[in-house]
């Protein structure tokens, strides 16, 4: 696997609603909901950006749509200056290839049914990487990277839930995207895993230049992982700025609320936090 090449992964999201409606009939009003209302981010190649907010957000629909799997009711993305090409079209399918996702549960990620090694080739295969014993070769390579060697025989349930999503990342980085999106990506896992799972995005990031965007409920966790932070609340962005600078002077009332459930990490951060608070 190489780095990414410099410039590449610049990914645009403009003015991006998506609604979903519901119901509706003889006795019954339509229900309309503003999932994502009106949102404009940009996250830079090698990058990573942290998407922060409560559950009901909308910050999962919103990284959905930077996926690529679900389309906005308006507004733009593009990657590299490139629109993305209409759901299920051809273009569609190739385009896959470089922007990858990584969900909450690597369980239901992963097919019960087939080895960890075969689903990696399965994923080469699809997108034309490699061929024969070639792909057996990178797959060994991707999971001696994510710190599984040798584990290619191995099926999901043979697996922890940190080694599950370390399958999980070696076969999104097999297909060497520009960006991952990593939706809630370390929430399923105890603490010291989540560390270790953020450490290896990290050193992956440092290795191969990828872009991050990186969801999260949990402000703790997206310190430790993030360059710039955007916290969400109620459909729309309420306040963007870069990692430390959030975290030390937040502006939004929202991100002082979510700032007061995290630990502080040092006895100055405390203080720090009560004379926002006097």
């Amino acid at each position: 696997m190489t780095a990414a090449v410099a410039g590449q992964g610049r990914l645009v999201l403009q003015n991006i609603v998506r609604v979903y409606t519901s119901g509706g009939g003889f006795f019954a009003p339509k229900t309309v909901v503003d999932a994502v209302a009106g949102v404009s981010i940009t996250l830079e190649p090698g990058e990573t950006l942290g998407i922060v907010g409560e559950s009901g957000s909308g910050k999962s629909t919103l990284g959905r749509i930077a996926a690529g799997i679900e389309g906005p009711s308006s507004g733009t993305v593009t990657l590299d200056g490139k629109a993305y090409a209409p759901i299920g079209s051809a273009a569609w399918r190739r385009e896959r290839r470089g922007v990858q996702m990584v969900f909450q549960n690597p369980s239901k990620a992963l097919d019960p049914r087939m080895s960890i090694g075969n689903q990696i080739e399965e994923a080469m295969q699809a997108h034309g990487i490699i061929r024969g014993n070639g792909r057996t070769a990178r797959m060994e390579e991707m999971l001696a990277l994510v710190g599984l060697p040798g584990m290619g025989a191995r099926f999901a349930h043979q697996l922890s839930g940190g080694q599950q999503q370390r399958a999980v990342i070696a076969r999104a980085l097999v297909l060497e995207p520009k960006l991952v999106v990593c939706d809630e990506a370390v929430s399923a896992l105890d603490v010291s895993v989540q560390a270790q799972i953020i450490n290896l995005l990290n050193d992956l990031k440092a290795r191969f230049g990828i872009g991050y965007l990186f969801i999260s409920h949990d402000l703790g966790v997206v310190r430790h992982i993030s360059d710039r932070i955007a916290v969400m609340q109620k459909g729309v962005i309420v306040e963007t700025g870069n990692a430390a600078e959030v975290f030390a002077n937040p502006q939004h009332a929202y991100t002082r609320s979510l700032l007061a459930a995290v630990p502080a990490a040092t006895p100055a951060e405390r203080r720090a936090r009560e004379r926002r608070s006097a």
